[in-house]
Formats: C-alpha cells, sequence, structure tokens
C-alpha cells in the first residue's frame, strides 16, 4: 500500500465554465445551500482532504464567479473562449496542472456537484494509496453510474494532454479500460449534480428550511 503523505496529495481543478442552459443560463457553482455557494463548498472540502491549492477554471459568469473563488481563496484559471466546451476546460485544467505540479495525481470535479464531502474525498485519497500497480485513473461510482472527481496519475495527465484537439479525459478512459479503476462507493456526494430544474427544486426539498438559490 501507498502510504498518504502531503508530497503525493492531489492537485484538484474544479470545473466551473459552463454555460447552465439547462437552469435558464444561470451559473451553477454559485448556487448557494445556506450560506455558502457550491464553488465554496467544494474548496472547503477540498482542502479538508488535504488539497493545499485547489484551483477553478472560469469562463462565462466570471464577474459572478470570480469573487466567490477569490473568497474561497481558490486559484483562478481564466479561459479566453466565451463558450468554452467541457473539453475545453479540462485540457486547460490539465495543462495548468502538468505545469505547476508535474509529478502530482489531480482530481478533476465538476462545480455544481452538490453533496460531495470530504469524506467522499478523503474515501477515494485512500483507495488510490492501495491501487493495483499499472492503475492510472479512479472514477468513483454509485450504483453504475460514474461520478466525480476523477482521479489521474502525472502519466495520464500526460497522456491526456498529449491526445489530438477535441479529445479529453472520457477519450483517454475509452481508450485505456485496463487502466482505470471504476470504484463502487456510497452515494450521493459524487453523482448528485445540478443539470435540470427539477434537481434543483429537489436539492430545496432536501435542504429545507436552509436557503437554496441565487443571492
Amino acid at each position: 500500500m501507498r502510504p498518504l503523505s502531503e508530497a503525493t496529495a492531489p492537485g484538484a481543478v474544479i470545473l466551473a465554465a459552463g454555460l447552465g442552459r439547462r437552469l435558464g443560463g444561470r451559473p451553477k457553482a454559485a448556487l448557494h445551500i445556506g450560506p455558502l455557494s457550491l464553488l465554496e463548498r467544494l474548496a472547503q472540502a477540498l482542502r479538508e482532504a488535504g488539497v493545499a491549492q485547489p484551483r477553478v477554471v472560469l469562463g462565462p459568469y466570471r464577474e459572478t464567479l470570480l469573487p466567490l473563488a477569490l473568497r474561497a481563496g481558490l486559484d483562478p484559471l481564466l479561459h479566453e473562449r466565451d463558450e468554452p466546451s467541457l473539453i475545453d476546460s479540462q485540457r486547460l485544467a490539465v495543462q495548468a496542472h502538468r505545469r505547476l505540479l508535474p509529478a502530482q495525481p489531480l482530481w478533476l470535479l465538476l462545480g455544481d456537484l452538490t453533496a460531495l464531502g470530504a469524506e467522499d474525498l478523503q474515501r477515494l485519497r485512500e483507495a488510490w494509496a492501495r491501487r493495483s500497480p499499472g492503475i492510472e485513473a479512479l472514477v468513483p461510482t454509485v450504483a453504475g453510474q460514474r461520478g466525480h472527481p476523477v482521479l489521474l496519475s502525472a502519466a495520464a495527465l500526460r497522456a491526456v494532454d498529449e491526445q489530438l484537439p477535441g479529445q479529453g479525459v472520457r477519450h483517454w478512459l475509452a481508450a485505456h479500460p485496463g487502466r482505470v479503476w471504476f470504484l463502487d462507493v456510497p452515494g450521493p456526494g459524487p453523482v448528485q449534480d445540478l443539470d435540470t430544474e427539477a434537481a434543483l427544486q429537489a436539492l430545496r426539498r432536501d435542504c429545507h428550511p436552509r436557503f437554496v438559490g441565487w443571492p
């Protein structure tokens, strides 16, 4: 088993550059549950799990999200594109991480995860420490549903970065199934997100009487 240490702690990048079209064009990571936005809640969970300096990819809505990112102590990575795709965000995150922390693994996670906590992250970090030789990526699953964060080794990150333009993390995972560990974990943290109005209403019911919305 590989020991847990700060030297091998993963870096982390939150991907928060989506347009939120299915929620009426709103910045999903700015949603507040009580006094904290999703961005701040994720930053807090990452730090509690050992990530010294989490980062966040921002694109549209940066006038809303950048102040929240700075308040959460996140290092912002700003897109030049007005409507970046998820793959664009992944590639920006991977390149920044490889430049700054080239020897460390990386957690990539979406900015609209509403229930992910430090306990979920610590479970994944402990699993990574005992992974089998040759495993270069860990993907949490809940009852067969893929979740986040995806944890990628330095070797996997280099391979993702060297892919053709337009190819992202899923392309590399699909091409290297023998190097990926799909780990079944308890939910809902890794899979509960904010894609639709129905998900928003369910979250409000679950969190009542706390405020859930955009201030």
